[in-house]
């Protein structure tokens, strides 16, 4: 062969393996391929569960991953407070403030009347992925302040909503215990805030809905899996370990003094299990620790999480989905379902002929024989028109006519039908629905 020809076989040969790194490149950094299946040695974040330690966090610091430009493998830090200005007290390097009231819940209307503390819709699950630089090669670590490091419950509604909006558990992270235990660990707090860049990504990428009705359980599915009885439902309510946990707050009326709902109790067949016996101080105690105190029994398969405004389910969500179940809730074994409605949306749903003891109107609000009446499906029933305290006037909030139940899924519905609208982002004309590359 002469030596003209095999130099031009050399740059063939060049060429093609050009071809081949930049496909590669393009797998890794660009598409929903590597955000869907994280496993496949795409990832350097893979953990054996969803909670972390500060010291994983720590070394992708370390190595540059948190709000990496680019690249197929980057961290964002959330830092969720429900006091926001807790972020200026201290913060870990590069880590990001949101709101778990103004950005993690939101009043929206399901069934036959709006209620307070909801999942986010799919506009503010974009403005907050698009504000905080999330991508399609994001793995999205949760933690909150020193000061509010008592309240797990920071940590784990982040993980939840976005395993409700469909992404994948494996790019979702908890550090353990917040910036307390980040603080504990030796390593050091900040003041000074990261500037973001923008992303075009969305909670629809690529114009596909990913949204996981099965993961969160609307008013309509939580009547029909408590009428279904335990055989293979379980339902835990995480506020206390009495029935009933109440007395329950109303979820919108914040005035003074504080209005309850109608009436307490539990969900037929439904138990009560302590937050607290989960995690000390907002540490999670081991996986068999969180076994025992779950005591989930054999044959339960679609666990139910139920507190009094879904932030206490959503600590009980975790410890199944993304802890101490990771491995049976992956393989489709166990399903952890979240009512985010919990107490404050059930215990509202009392029709207007209800009474207490001495006889007064109970202070509820649906029409008579109402298909979205609760009350015989409450174990311990008490109304809290007996105990003195102010019932909520939620006449305002009702729809009418109350829909049926094929059309009060509202929230689901909606969710389910959402597109992102197309964005662009720095001028790079990136489609909002594309890979956010």
């Amino acid at each position: 062969m002469s030596e003209k020809m095999m130099k031009k076989s050399r740059v063939v040969l060049f060429s093609l393996l050009g071809l081949v790194a930049v496909a590669a490149l393009s797998i890794w950094g660009c598409g929903d391929t590597s955000y869907d299946s994280p496993a496949k040695v795409i990832t350097t974040t893979k953990t054996a569960t969803a909670l972390i330690e500060p010291t994983e966090l720590n070394q992708w610091l370390t190595e540059g991953k948190v709000n990496k430009a680019g690249g197929y493998d980057r961290v964002v830090i959330l830092q969720v407070d429900g006091t926001i200005t807790n972020y200026d007290l201290g913060h870990i390097a590069g880590s990001q403030s949101v709101g778990l009231t103004t950005e993690l819940a939101q009043t929206r209307v399901e069934g036959p009347m709006y209620t307070g503390s909801m999942v986010p819709d799919g506009m503010t699950m974009d403005t907050l992925i698009q504000r905080t630089g999330i991508d399609a090669n994001t793995t999205i670590v949760f933690t909150t302040s020193e000061a509010e490091s008592g309240s797990p419950w920071n940590l784990t509604r982040g993980y939840t909503v976005f395993r409700y909006w469909g992404f994948p558990k494996e790019r979702l992270k908890v550090l353990n215990g917040g910036n307390k235990a980040w603080k504990t660990a030796g390593l050091p707090l900040v003041f000074d805030k990261p500037t973001i860049a923008r992303s075009s990504y969305a909670v629809t990428p690529n114009g596909v809905n990913r949204v996981k009705p099965d993961l969160r359980a609307s008013l309509s599915d939580m009547i029909a899996a408590v009428s279904a009885g335990t055989v293979s439902n379980d339902f835990i309510d995480g506020r206390s370990t009495d029935v009933p946990a109440g007395p329950t707050s109303d979820l919108i009326d914040t005035s003074t003094p504080t209005k309850y709902v109608v009436f307490e109790g539990a969900v037929h067949g439904g138990r009560n299990k302590a937050h607290t016996l989960l995690h000390t101080a907002g540490k999670f105690k081991s996986v068999d620790d969180v076994k025992t105190a779950l005591a989930i029994p054999a044959g339960r398969t679609s666990i139910y999480t139920i507190c009094r405004a879904g932030n206490i389910a959503s600590v009980l969500f975790f410890a199944i989905d993304g802890y101490a179940y990771y491995n049976e809730t992956t393989a489709g074994t166990m399903k952890a379902v979240w009512y985010d409605g919990s107490w404050g949306q059930w215990g509202l749903m009392a029709s207007s002929d209800k009474v207490g003891t001495t006889l007064a109107n109970a202070g509820g609000k649906l029409a008579v024989g109402s298909i979205w009446d609760t009350t015989a499906l409450t174990d311990s029933r008490t109304y809290n028109i007996d105990a003195g305290r102010t019932i909520v006037t939620y006449t305002s909030r009702l729809l009418s006519p109350e829909p049926s139940y094929a059309n009060g899924n509202q929230i689901e519905d909606t969710d389910a039908a959402y597109h992102s609208p197309v964005t662009t982002s720095g001028g790079s004309g990136t489609s909002g629905g594309g890979g956010g590359c």
